[in-house]
């Protein structure tokens, strides 16, 4: 038993689409008879823009580039606070952390002495810095 496996032989090639003979041959003159008459102005004068309509485009490129400023600006302020920046380039922070009260409030039993430590050798304190 032979399988004839072109689907198009099957069915046929036609689409079952026809277009009328002759259809394309006189569609422009066709399409110009349905078309109502050009009429020119009236009075043949210009109208001239308003003030509106020449500050438009400039307006709308204003506005445009004012946006992308904004967007920007907000996009660098979002990315500035997610930062971890450095506590003594915060004067608020280095001036809390620099005064005996803080440690004596501040819970600290969640940090070891190695991580203290090393904390403390990844901000550049070494054993010089301390004076006994």
């Amino acid at each position: 038993m032979v399988k004839d496996s072109d689907i198009l032989d099957k069915i046929g090639r036609r689409s079952g689409m026809t277009v009328p003979e002759n259809y394309f041959a006189d569609f422009a003159a066709r399409m110009e008879a349905k078309l109502p008459e050009h009429k020119a102005t009236p009075s043949g004068k210009v109208l001239h823009k308003s003030v509106w309509q020449r500050c438009r485009p400039y307006i709308y490129m204003a506005a445009m580039f004012s946006g992308i400023w904004l967007m920007m600006w907000i996009f660098n302020d979002i990315s500035d606070r997610n930062t971890n920046s450095d506590m003594s380039s915060n004067p608020v922070m280095a001036g809390v952390l620099g005064s005996d009260r803080f440690y004596d409030y501040y819970p600290m039993n969640d940090i070891d002495e190695y991580e203290l430590i090393e904390d403390m050798y990844d901000d550049g304190v070494t054993l010089a810095d301390f004076k006994l």
